[in-house]
């Protein structure tokens, strides 16, 4: 669980890192390989969970089976 605290931290920085230079209306930011590296790292890791929930739930959509019953 602290793994995903600390790759949602990141992206976190990142985004307050753009919005002081916006507000304060830099026209750009710099940033060293190693944050970038784990800004995106937690993308890659947050998309892959949203992946792999999508396609659990699509194998659960593929299970569901519908009968008649004793309709008449």
């Amino acid at each position: 669980m602290s793994t995903k605290i600390n790759e949602t931290l990141h992206i976190k920085n990142f985004i307050d890192q753009i919005n002081k230079a916006d507000n304060s209306r830099q026209k750009t930011i710099v940033i060293d390989i190693e944050h970038a590296k784990r800004v995106r790292n937690g993308l890659l890791s947050i998309l892959l969970a949203l992946v792999e929930k999508h396609d659990a739930g699509i194998q659960e959509i593929q299970d569901i089976s519908m009968d008649g019953g004793s309709f008449k």
